[in-house]
């Protein structure tokens, strides 16, 4: 009996030590961490390394923890899993880029 209890306790510790470290990465260091992507239309922000990655646009994918699925870019907010709403980096350039989908539930 405490064998089996033992055993459960160890379990539930380890699936909670694993649900802590769930966004693994090792921090960039030096010139590493300067390094920005090309082509990045919605701007460009940190990842939870320290390295610069693109932001997410109209409909794409974001969210997730410490948003390493992808983070919205200006103007725009992340719901269910999708950048909703008006790029305001496109809107500056004249391009009028929003996402039609605003309704506030998840499908």
């Amino acid at each position: 009996m405490y064998s089996l209890v033992f055993f459960l306790t160890a379990m539930a510790c380890l699936v909670l030590a694993s649900s802590l470290d769930f966004y693994q990465c090792q921090p960039c260091r030096g010139e590493e961490c300067n390094v920005e992507p090309e082509g990045c239309k919605y701007g460009i922000s940190r990842d939870p390394c320290g390295r610069m990655k693109c932001m997410a646009g109209p409909g794409q994918r974001c969210g997730g923890r410490d948003s390493h699925l992808g983070k919205c870019g200006d103007g725009m907010t992340c719901k269910c899993g999708k950048c909703r709403g008006c790029s305001i980096d496109m809107l500056s350039m004249g391009i009028i880029e929003c996402d039609a989908n605003t309704a506030p539930v998840c499908y």
